[in-house]
């Protein structure tokens, strides 16, 4: 790893001496407190309370065009009651190579190497990839596939504020050999997008010899888009279909969603898994936050579970604020808020040079026999 990095630091420098090269650094660095004050008190009554940091260093050269990227990630315990932070939140190596990429971006995308896969818009692949990436865009809409042997999320889950600070798990290949066809996923879709109408389907196979069954992924998503900057009405459905396991399975989700002014956001909705076996993920993009701060109860795509939930918030340049209520098999009551409390603008920095701060309050609601009470405060320069 240390030659790889050695020799992309000499291309690094290289390319950064042509005229036309950009020069952008992305990434952040933070930090957050996690306090458990409920009834489960995890391995020797300590309960599960810690601080640590997370920090992402990347930088992309090249032109709007071409380019190439590297960068690493790093996380560790600054202090636990235990050692579940530093085995299971933050694991076990405490830094990682998250980019090492070759890019195109045109009328396609293409991206080989580990990076970020966002760009593709998979609706439960949104990971940093160790393998290939390509998006055909169309406007609005865009159509995808991707191969990859290795993946990891850096405890990012997609929407949920700081989550990357909360949870650092490294890529398993790393500092071990690739293990091709141990965990590969092979993935293709399409996020159509007609303004009144979008639709998203997609089919994802995983190699996964671990636990000893391949899984076989197909299904879509479907929305119904009305209104305007005023008060816009985002009506959706999610449908998977699931091989492997224990045989075949399902998920089926509904929600409705009301946006006002693009700022705050109202909504309710409903989900269901099959009695079969559960839903295997990389990410989700629902909107609970207990799958890291309450990793013991938030097992929220296991077989047999349905559950209906209630949330609201703000989405804004400089607050985001997430409420919800979750009640069923899985139960969780969450409000977590983030401060933008300033931001620079820098040219050279993806974002920037901004700081965020925040906190908030991660439950498995009320009434229930074990209670489960996580309180958070962070903070994170993000550039």
């Amino acid at each position: 790893m240390k030659s790889k990095l050695l020799v992309s630091a000499v291309l690094a420098s290289a390319v950064a001496t042509g005229a036309s090269a950009n020069v952008e650094l992305f990434g952040h660095l933070g930090a957050v407190y996690n306090q458990e004050f409920g009834d489960y008190m995890h391995l020797n009554k300590d309960g599960i309370n810690y601080g640590g940091f997370t920090g992402h260093l990347g930088i992309d050269i090249g032109s709007n065009s071409v380019g190439f990227g590297v960068g690493g990630w790093g996380g560790s315990q600054i202090w636990a009651t235990n050692d579940y932070a530093k085995h299971s939140v933050y694991g076990d190596k405490y830094i990682d190579l998250s980019d090492l990429y070759f890019r195109y971006n045109g009328s396609f995308d293409f991206y080989v190497g580990r990076f970020d896969g966002n760009f593709m818009k998979a609706d439960w692949l949104k990971s940093y990839m160790q393998g290939v990436g390509f998006s055909y865009n169309m406007g609005k809409s865009n159509i995808w596939v991707t191969w990859a042997n290795d993946y990891t999320t850096f405890g990012v889950l997609p929407g949920r504020i700081a989550s990357e600070l909360t949870a650092y798990h490294r890529f398993p290949s790393s500092f071990n050999n690739f293990g091709f066809g141990q965990r590969d996923v092979i993935g293709g879709g399409a996020n159509l997008d007609f303004g009144i109408a979008q639709i998203d389907p997609f089919v994802h196979y995983f190699l996964d010899s671990y636990s000893q069954s391949n899984v076989l992924q197909a299904g879509t998503r479907a929305a119904l888009v009305l209104g305007g900057g005023g008060v816009k009405s985002i009506t959706s459905g999610k449908f998977m279909w699931q091989n492997g396991w224990n045989g075949n399975t399902m998920f089926v989700q509904l929600e409705e969603e009301l946006r006002f002014q693009e700022i705050f956001k109202l909504g309710g909705g409903w989900y269901m898994v099959g009695d079969n076996a559960g839903i295997k993920t990389i990410s989700d993009n629902t909107r609970f936050y207990g799958r890291y701060m309450m990793p013991s109860h938030a097992g929220y795509f296991g077989a047999g579970t349905s559950t209906w939930y209630a949330f609201g918030g703000v989405e804004h340049d400089r607050v985001k604020l997430d409420v919800l209520y979750a009640g069923g098999d899985y139960s969780e009551f969450s409000a977590v808020a983030s401060v933008r409390v300033f931001d620079l603008g820098l040219s050279f920095m993806r974002e920037g040079l901004a700081l965020d701060v925040g906190g908030g309050y991660v439950g498995n609601g009320f009434g229930n026999n074990v209670q489960f009470h996580n309180a958070l405060a962070f903070a994170k320069l993000v550039f």
